[in-house]
């Protein structure tokens, strides 16, 4: 003990040295703890990082003014066992029925767009259905105002586009990358009728890339992916047209019917649209949009993709897939640089949807045809469709 110091003052000294350490020692402990699930997150963190918009603001009104007019119209989706169901959707002609999916919306950033829905027939009037329903256009996707989102709840009014009236929704096209458009009054039913289709941003000034700092592309595809509850559609018909019927309970949505841009294997063979169709060496580019009801597990033969785009955002790290799952209204932009010919499926992995009603092989089902630079190709078309 030291001389002159008193024993009570030597211990209230330990006390405070002790008090201090253990105050130290809890922030190391605070701070590595802190350190540690960081590292946890990192480690745990998707491969991907998040996306963003080429690495640059969003666009402003620096390009050209386009005008799309839809309309509202009824039409019939044909089966391949010789029946056929009632449905309607959007299309830009008047005096057409309706296009399913709708017309593809194809425009550049930068550009003004005005979409003016005009609901002059709308099918859903009825003598069952006098008021009928009245429609909208969400641009699934887009960071609009209220008044431009196409949601009658918050639309102006408080309601949808009313049956003999119209109204024009516009906007800046901000962000490159792949949306869609639906109609979001009684959404369930709607949708699943046919009121949907593609909307394509493309980046300003530069050709064949989907986002500025993207592998080129040679070639582009665009596939609406679907799906159809026949018995739904019936019920649908039978409710607004026959006064016999009872509203179909969405809940209960069992698909039967699955399509790329509307149609189904074999099909999707006939419209150069709906299949790739390349040469040796070259790269494509495929827009996938799921407008339907299921999770679709979309699977190339032959090739992986490289996927570079989600939800209209391109992707900081794109990566390698040979399939990728893609959810209700999900997008995704994949490239595929095709090294050999051939013909390879591009099919929903899920067995079911490669099915129309139960029978294989048909609906989510098409085919990547890649020939010799003289034209020629492995494998027969006639041996492909089964002749």
């Amino acid at each position: 003990m030291m001389k002159g110091v008193r024993p009570e003052r030597i211990v209230a000294t330990l006390l405070i040295v002790i008090a201090l350490l253990i105050v130290g020692l809890i922030g190391v402990f605070i701070r590595e703890g802190a350190l540690d699930v960081n590292q946890t997150q990192a480690q745990t963190a998707p491969i991907t990082a998040p996306a963003v918009n080429d690495g640059a603001a969003p666009a402003a009104a620096t390009g050209k003014t386009r005008n799309f007019t839809l309309y509202v119209r009824s039409t019939w989706i044909k089966t391949p066992d010789g029946q056929k169901f009632w449905a309607f959707g959007y299309t830009d002609d008047p005096k057409g029925p309706a296009k399913i999916p709708g017309p593809p919306i194809i425009v550049d950033q930068g550009d003004t767009v005005n979409i003016t829905l005009n609901n002059d027939q709308d099918p859903t009037k009825t003598t069952t259905n006098p008021e009928g329903d009245g429609h909208t256009i969400h641009l699934h996707g887009l960071d609009l105002p209220p008044a431009m989102d196409g949601d009658p709840m918050t639309a102006p009014g408080g309601h949808s586009v009313l049956p003999g009236t119209k109204y024009t929704y516009h906007f800046v096209a901000q962000y490159a990358g792949t949306y869609w458009y639906h109609c979001h009054e009684s959404a369930a039913e709607h949708i699943q009728m046919g009121m949907y289709g593609a909307l394509i941003i493309r980046p300003k000034g530069q050709a064949n890339v989907a986002y500025s700092g993207t592998p080129k592309f040679d070639k582009e595809y665009t596939f609406v992916l679907s799906d159809m509850d026949s018995d739904m559609h019936q019920k649908d018909y039978d409710a607004l047209h026959t006064g016999g019927g009872v509203d179909p309970n969405w809940t209960q949505y069992k698909p039967n019917y699955f399509f790329i841009n509307g149609k189904y294997w074999p099909d999707t063979m006939a419209d150069p649209n709906d299949n790739v169709n390349a040469t040796v060496g070259q790269t494509v580019l495929v827009r996938l949009i799921n407008t339907g009801y299921v999770v679709h597990s979309i699977h190339t033969h032959g090739f992986h993709f490289l996927v570079i785009g989600s939800d209209g955002r391109k992707l900081d790290s794109p990566y390698y897939k040979d399939t990728i799952s893609i959810g209700p209204a999900e997008r995704y932009d994949i490239i595929m640089k095709l090294g050999m010919a051939g013909r390879f499926m591009f099919h929903d992995h899920a067995e079911q949807m490669n099915t129309n009603n139960g029978e294989y092989p048909g609906g989510m089902l098409t085919m990547i045809s890649v020939n010799n630079p003289d034209g020629s190709n492995p494998v027969p078309m006639k041996q492909m469709m089964g002749g």
